[in-house]
């Protein structure tokens, strides 16, 4: 090496030292081959993170902390990837402990920065030694004595510590990101055993308490991870650095974060990174409201389970697999209900698939709602019909039932058509359904996530679904009436239901 790029090298080292953000857009180029297109939360988090790297005696020294921003925004490169290779670059002593809640996850984040440091360009600047006999995917070590170990977050991760028995130095955290998939963080059962978790095993992963435990995450539900900590769940406080897709600094920190210590981000008022997301993208980003308002916005929805007629209890129940399915399927129905309207304003049609079984029990197989003309909603619902071996199409005369037949008709359906007559308003006519899943008898199959949040978010005053007509309801409610030959007996069934509400 000449002396040119002795100093060149030297120069490159002391900056990535003194700046993350310029060590993530040097490795990124490296690995990626292209540049690190950086936003300005890219600052707020890579400041946040060196916090937590000070010395635990300096006054801004950062224990625990929580950084919660939308999906595909670099949070895991930064956060999992470069922290950790960086972190080894300036103490190659240091342990961390991974955990994200997929094992394959944890171990690429894992695997991408073990071949940071073991590149030509790292060790040029930092002659890391990674052992041997444990370089791994899994378990990777230094020769002196640091690290990684990656795991899941439900899996087993005792016999394994972040950081070491020092309070002078930085020496290793423990990171958790993502703890939850977002399909399961719907799941009461997933998400109190990833939070109890935390309290009976995953804290106690470090060595000493101050050793930095860092949990990077989207909001998915209002009881995830980072609710169930901001609000006192392990009773320790943390620093929460909270980025929403759109920044509005006039927002006040919720009250319901006892144990939350806001974070100054720095930020302007407007969207967070719009070389990502801007205006153009906001109509399509708002299109799913619970995803909008959880995992883009991180101000996920709590809902009202004292006046919910399906609450967040009962459609946890329903998509865990609680009934026996072995048995055969009897009937496959088809339900519409048609909005009123073809506009851009316009509600979807609901068409909702749902099955019946010998045994007693009842699935919701598909969703098939979507706007569009006549014609739009009857090629639906024909495919519905067609992909399920369904044995009838249920239509309400209500709102043109004739001209709903007719429709079907001439878009080529030649299968059974029921045509049934609305009596009572929405709320009388779910509550006998609703006795159906509070009996467990109905499963949700996957896929069905537009009609649980309208079934979440269903209000028996106002008969509205997030202030909207709720067709999905409707049309659900149509099919598992017909299945149920429940007609009229909404008495006679609510008597029946398990009212308790006791689902544990």
């Amino acid at each position: 090496m000449t002396i040119a790029e002795a100093k060149k090298t030297f120069a490159r080292k002391k900056e990535c030292e003194l700046d993350g953000l310029y060590f993530n857009r040097l490795f990124f180029k490296q690995r990626m081959g292209s540049k690190m297109v950086v936003g300005g939360h890219h600052r707020a988090i890579q400041n946040a993170l060196d916090r937590t790297m000070l010395p635990p005696s300096h006054d801004d020294f950062i224990p625990r902390l929580i950084i919660n921003v939308p999906p595909g925004y670099s949070k895991t490169e930064i956060c999992s990837i470069a922290h950790v290779a960086r972190g080894l670059a300036i103490n190659s002593g240091a342990r961390f402990l991974n955990l994200s809640y997929s094992d394959n996850l944890v171990l690429l984040n894992s695997n991408a920065a073990r071949e940071i440091v073991k590149s030509k360009l790292y060790q040029s600047m930092w002659p890391v030694e990674i052992k041997a006999d444990t370089d791994s995917k899994k378990i990777w070590h230094t020769s002196k004595n640091g690290g990684v170990t990656a795991t899941s977050s439900q899996g087993q991760v005792t016999g394994f510590r972040a950081g070491h028995m020092d309070h002078e130095i930085y020496t290793g955290s423990l990171m958790i990101d993502d703890p939850v998939k977002p399909d399961d963080a719907y799941s009461e059962v997933v998400r109190n055993k990833v939070n109890n978790s935390y309290n009976e095993t995953i804290a106690s992963r470090v060595a000493i308490e101050t050793n930095p435990i860092i949990v990077i995450m989207q909001r998915i539900h209002w009881d995830d991870l980072s609710g169930y900590l901001l609000r006192g769940g392990s009773g320790e406080y943390w620093h929460h650095l909270n980025l929403p897709v759109i920044i509005d600094n006039s927002k006040e920190y919720p009250e319901e974060y006892t144990h939350g210590i806001e974070l100054y981000h720095g930020l302007d008022d407007g969207w967070l990174w719009p070389f990502k997301h801007n205006e153009s993208h906001e109509a399509t980003l708002r299109s799913h409201r619970r995803k909008w308002s959880a995992q883009y916005m991180q101000e996920p929805t709590k809902r009202n389970e004292e006046t919910a007629l399906w609450s967040e209890k009962l459609i946890s129940k329903a998509r865990e697999s609680l009934i026996d399915l072995s048995g055969t399927k009897e009937r496959t129905i088809v339900a519409v209900d048609p909005a009123t309207t073809n506009t851009e304003a316009s509600d979807e049609h609901g068409i909702i698939v749902a099955s019946k079984y010998d045994n007693g029990g009842y699935t919701v197989d598909a969703d098939f709602s979507k706007k569009g003309s006549p014609l739009t909603w009857a090629e639906a619902v024909i495919a519905a019909y067609d992909q399920n071996d369904g044995d009838a199409v249920i239509i309400e005369t209500n709102q043109g039932g004739d001209l709903c037949e007719s429709n079907l008709r001439n878009a080529g359906f030649k299968g059974r058509i029921i045509r049934v007559h609305a009596k009572k308003g929405k709320t009388l006519r779910a509550e006998p359904v609703v006795a159906l899943y509070e009996q467990f008898l109905v499963q949700h199959k996957a896929g069905l996530i537009d009609l649980e949040d309208e079934q979440l978010d269903f209000d028996p005053v106002t008969q509205k679904s997030a202030g909207k007509s709720p067709n999905r309801v409707d049309a659900v409610v149509y099919a598992l009436t017909e299945l149920a030959d429940l007609g009229d007996n909404t008495e006679e069934w609510l008597k029946a239901a398990i009212k308790e509400n006791d689902y544990d």
